[in-house]
């Protein structure tokens, strides 16, 4: 239009077009602001940032490879740590509204005895008369053995009454489970299997409902299967519940009528009503607790304190692991923090060698916000990629992490690595690489072109204010590492003292076969419901294990005689009527039958009076044997001889032993009571050999003889005592390799860090210390000025850590044994060890700096 009026007006077309267009101005600058209407600048400029730092980070190889490195390795064991707390901690159990399902445990506080069970007439109270419950399920674990599948095999049992799948609010993913409507006094026909189960012994034939099984000689018919990820919400024996049975506990096999004073009912599950919390159901429990504390006098006497405690299903299901894995979370968040500072301390000296470039960026016009913005995209994309590169190696190596945990780890099926754990890694990764990368970006770009520019074109040294930064950050490197470090010491020394008690027996070349005898509903049927047949039994079994090669002696042992195997120990009241006032106190104890090889066998030592012989039989008297502990907590010494009262029964002690760790080598022996095996029945046995070889057919022997013997007895968990002492402390060496491997990152990265603080800034001042040296300097003199930057920094850093630790040290008290909280041999030897390390990261650049000749330093 300019053009047509310039040649209205008489100019030459030429002419025309080309006033039109000095006029109107260049095309492209034209079209410019058009562009930026129709586009979005900022998702452009980080496009753009995005392929600039992409090109950056290629051209120093070097760097980059580490960087990942460090990442992968934080983010990493991040993800790695944060994926077991939230499938055992944080996810909510996968039952309807799981926060009102709680455990219910009976307690005897008068004498210290937590857990002792239920009894019948407790349980209707709770569910009829307590007004708390919508339901209450008796929870029975069982070991039981199954036959009407491929083979007899060993499995857990969980015997329940009739409400416990309506108050889980779960259904079977094959047929129906059992319910209210097929209840009975004594055991209903109708069970329910595991998936597992169904798949193993059934090969997931979908024709199972309705087929008959027998489970302890007693006739069951299969009417539902469960959901492959259904688990009981608590601990059962030895393994995952494979088996449910109901029963109403009021026939056979049970005490008939029910007794307030037999809880043999281990404990119970119960739904709250809803609007109740676990404290207000708690608080009015109480009342009435104490309520029936004063209708039922002579079954609840004053000195039991007899009480009814609430735990919520995910405390009582996962409580003793919460510590742990708290522990574990804190230390790999440390660990992220020392990778980030890590991060920070080389962005820092990265951006002191690109100051004359970010000084030319300032100088043609970059405003801060851009110039921060294009550093950020640089630590956020290179911490992208380590996020992603741990996710990466997670996934090849999940078999791996998986085998590391242990075994019995609550709701270890629910650890999973998928889509969430790419969504974590992401979040995490973005979250850290803003971490670090953020002040590097505002200190880069907070700063005088002319000044750098003049700084750049001189030496390219960083300023004074980057060297303090880093010296700051290498200093909370090591503060951090000594936290870390602190802890990983405190777990070794209690693992190296829980290796180093004594378990009370000799556990070398001692192997333990484990032996259930079907415990049928009918006691009639029971064929070793009394003392001669299982005696029979003991006696042939023994024989044929003494024949094995390489079996030196054997022993037998019933319900509780395995050590370090944490089964039902429930406690068993008892009385001591030779004593005045025994009436008017409750006691407990752990009670073991016992063949009279046993102490021997085991080596557990014999303190005073005698062991069991062969003539203690059940047409003898009947006689006991007491640990050392019972002797001196109840006693007084005045043992041998003296009686005691298990129900209806008088026992009279014929001797003292040693203690025994029964639960664990890092728990206290506890009170025990050892009853002779041929004088009462069991229904669990355990083989103890002296010196059978841990080979596959020893194994194999131990169980074909006893099948030799009878072949309904299932033999399982066939193990040397070794391998059963690594079982017991796997939880506790799992906290300690996770805690050493974060401690060896840390020592790693600080010693690192110091390094590279030490090595930038002896550089820098290699002209002083060769004008020193030409000025007559000693070598010595030199070292001591370079040295004590380094040294001032591992000082703070020190300090500042062992504050740090002395407060994470009280949080993990619960994981600790037989070490203090503040031990100050642990704390001395951290110190120790990284301050050797910090000394030798500084020596090493040190020693460099005496070594360049004067006149080289001084011409550089």
């Amino acid at each position: 239009m300019l053009q047509d009026e310039c040649e209205r007006q008489g100019m030459k077309r030429a002419d025309a077009r080309f006033e039109a267009r000095r006029a109107y101005g260049g095309i492209e600058q034209a079209k410019e602001p058009h562009r930026d209407e129709q586009s979005i600048p900022w998702v452009e400029q980080t496009l753009q940032d995005a392929r600039y730092a992409l090109r950056t980070l290629l051209k120093s190889p070097g760097f980059t490879a580490v960087a990942l490195l460090t990442l992968a390795l934080g983010i990493g064991a991040n993800i790695a740590i944060f994926t077991i707390v939230n499938a055992v901690l944080l996810r909510p159990l996968p039952f309807p509204e799981s926060e009102r399902l709680v455990r219910v445990f009976d307690d005897l506080n008068g004498t210290g005895a937590k857990d002792v069970g239920l009894s019948v007439p407790e349980l209707d109270d709770l569910r009829d008369r307590s007004g708390l419950f919508e339901s209450v399920s008796a929870v029975f674990p069982s070991s039981t053995a199954l036959r009407g599948g491929d083979r007899t095999e060993r499995i857990e049992a969980l015997v329940t009454t009739f409400e416990y799948f309506r108050l889980l609010g779960t259904n079977a993913a094959l047929g129906r489970v059992y319910g209210p409507s097929d209840a009975v006094p004594g055991f209903t026909e109708a069970a329910v299997i595991s998936d597992g189960l169904w798949h193993r012994q059934f090969g997931a034939d979908p024709h199972v409902l309705g087929r008959r099984i027998l489970v302890d000689e007693d006739a069951y018919t299969i009417v539902g299967v469960m959901p492959p990820d259904f688990r009981h919400p608590g601990q059962a024996l030895t393994a995952d519940v494979e088996f449910w049975a109901a029963a109403g506990f009021k026939a056979n096999p049970f005490p008939t009528p029910p007794s307030r004073a037999r809880r043999f009912v281990p404990g119970a599950l119960a739904r709250l009503k809803s609007g109740l919390t676990v404290q207000q159901a708690q608080q009015r429990l109480d009342a009435f607790v104490a309520e029936l504390s004063r209708s039922y006098p002579m079954e609840y006497p004053a000195a039991s304190r007899w009480s009814v405690r609430l735990e919520s299903i995910e405390e009582s299901w996962t409580g003793s692991v919460r510590p742990m894995l708290v522990v574990l979370l804190a230390a790999v968040g440390f660990v992220l923090l020392i990778v980030a500072v890590n991060m920070a301390s080389l962005l820092v000296a990265r951006s002191s060698a690109r100051t004359r470039e970010i000084a030319i960026r300032q100088a043609l016009g970059a405003s801060r916000p851009r110039l921060v913005r294009q550093l950020l995209a640089e630590s956020v994309l290179l911490s992208l990629a380590g996020g992603m590169s741990a996710v990466a190696v997670l996934m090849l190596a999940k078999k791996s992490l998986l085998a590391l945990m242990p075994a019995d780890l609550p709701r270890l099926n629910e650890v999973h690595f998928d889509a969430r754990v790419v969504v974590l890694a992401f979040a995490l990764s973005l979250l850290t690489g803003i971490l670090f990368g953020l002040t590097p970006a505002l200190q880069a770009s907070d700063a005088d072109p002319n000044e750098d520019l003049k700084e750049g074109a001189r030496s390219g040294s960083p300023s004074a204010r980057k060297n303090r930064f880093r010296g700051f950050l290498v200093a909370v490197e090591i503060a951090l590492s000594v936290v870390l470090l602190s802890a990983a010491g405190l777990l070794l020394h209690s693992f190296w003292n829980s290796m180093q008690s004594n378990p009370g027996f000799n556990p070398n070349q001692l192997m333990v076969a484990r032996i259930w005898i079907p415990f049928p509903n009918n006691p009639e049927a029971n064929h070793y419901r009394t003392v001669p047949p299982i005696a029979a039994m003991s006696h042939e079994v023994l024989r044929l294990a003494r024949e094995l090669p390489g079996v030196e002696e054997a022993a037998m042992g019933g319900n509780n005689s395995v050590p370090l195997v944490n089964n039902t120990r429930r406690q068993t009241p008892f009385s001591l009527p030779d004593e005045p006032d025994s009436s008017q106190k409750q006691r407990t104890t752990e009670t073991a039958l016992v063949s009279p090889e046993y102490f021997h066998v085991l080596g557990i030592p014999l303190l005073r009076g005698r062991g069991f012989t062969e003539a203690d039989t059940d047409k003898m008297k009947s006689v006991l044997v007491v640990s050392e502990s019972f002797a001196t907590q109840y006693l007084r010494k005045r043992d041998l001889g003296a009686r005691i009262v298990f129900g209806p029964r008088t026992l009279e002690i014929a001797g003292v032993v040693g203690d025994v760790h029964a639960d664990g080598l890092d728990t206290p022996a506890a009170p025990r009571v050892y009853f002779a095996l041929y004088q009462r029945p069991a229904n669990e046995m355990a083989i103890f050999l002296r010196g059978a070889p841990n080979s596959s057919a020893t194994k194999q022997a131990v169980a074909a003889a006893v099948e030799g013997v009878d072949s309904n007895l299932p033999v399982y968990g066939i193990r040397t005592m070794q391998e059963m002492m690594a079982h017991s402390l796997e939880r506790r060496r799992f906290a300690l390799t996770l805690m050493a491997l974060f401690g060896a990152l840390a020592l790693f990265l600080a010693s690192i860090g110091i390094y590279g603080v030490m090595a930038y800034a002896i550089g820098q001042r290699s002209q002083e210390f060769s004008i020193r040296m030409a000025l007559g300097a000693e070598p010595r003199d030199i070292l001591l000025l370079a040295f004590r930057p380094g040294v001032v920094l591992t000082c703070i850093g020190i300090t500042v850590g062992l504050l740090g630790a002395l407060g994470s040290a009280r949080l993990m008290s619960s994981l600790l044994y037989g070490v203090a909280p503040y031990d100050p041999v642990t704390f001395g030897a951290v110190v120790a060890v990284l301050a050797s390390v910090a000394l030798a990261a500084c020596g090493i650049p040190a020693r460099r700096a005496i070594r360049i000749a004067p006149a080289t330093a001084l011409r550089s």
